[in-house]
């Protein structure tokens, strides 16, 4: 079973895909089903994924297939929360980084999130990428679940987060 194994970095609003030179592009739509399940567009990869939270384990295990284009249409009108982002991926130290630039409707960056995913067991990555390293405004910690893209789906809520994250003093 796959093991989700991730930690998360709140960016600034103005960080540039400019600093990710080098990285690949996606562009990602994702929507989450009344029962928990996720669709994602990935380009033209269609895939099912399906997450649970094993308490005695305490771990995440991600089960993920893909899907015909068709069975994400069907899907998609069903969907609660949806995500639109573009996101930048490289590969370091056998850790996978991904930075995710949620845009509302109208294609406005509303919220930037880096995601390390790393080997199972692992507790933090070896090195924090130059790209990012002094840009991070906010460390989110490994068990803090306030940071989901489904949660992140509502751009009100993410500007919110960011600003109670970010701004501390001023809440």
């Amino acid at each position: 079973m796959p093991i989700e194994n991730e930690l998360k970095y709140v960016l600034p609003l103005e960080f540039s895909e400019a600093n990710l030179s080098g990285w690949t592009r996606q562009d990602i739509r994702q929507a989450y089903l009344e029962e928990g399940p996720r669709i994602r567009q990935r380009d033209d990869d269609f895939l099912f994924t399906y997450k649970k939270w094993v308490p005695d384990a305490k771990v995440l295990v991600e089960i993920e297939t893909h899907i015909p284009a068709s069975d994400f249409d069907l899907l998609w009108p069903l969907c609660v929360e949806r995500v639109q982002k573009t996101r930048y991926v490289t590969l370091a130290d056998e850790c996978e980084w991904v930075i995710d630039f949620l845009r509302d409707a109208s294609g406005a960056v509303y919220f930037v999130q880096a995601e390390v995913e790393m080997p199972e067991g692992q507790a933090a990555p070896a090195v924090v990428l130059a790209e990012i390293r002094d840009h991070i405004v906010y460390a989110v910690g490994a068990d803090d679940n306030r940071f989901t893209n489904k949660k992140l789906s509502d751009p009100e809520y993410a500007a919110r987060l960011r600003r109670k994250v970010c701004e501390p003093e001023a809440n």
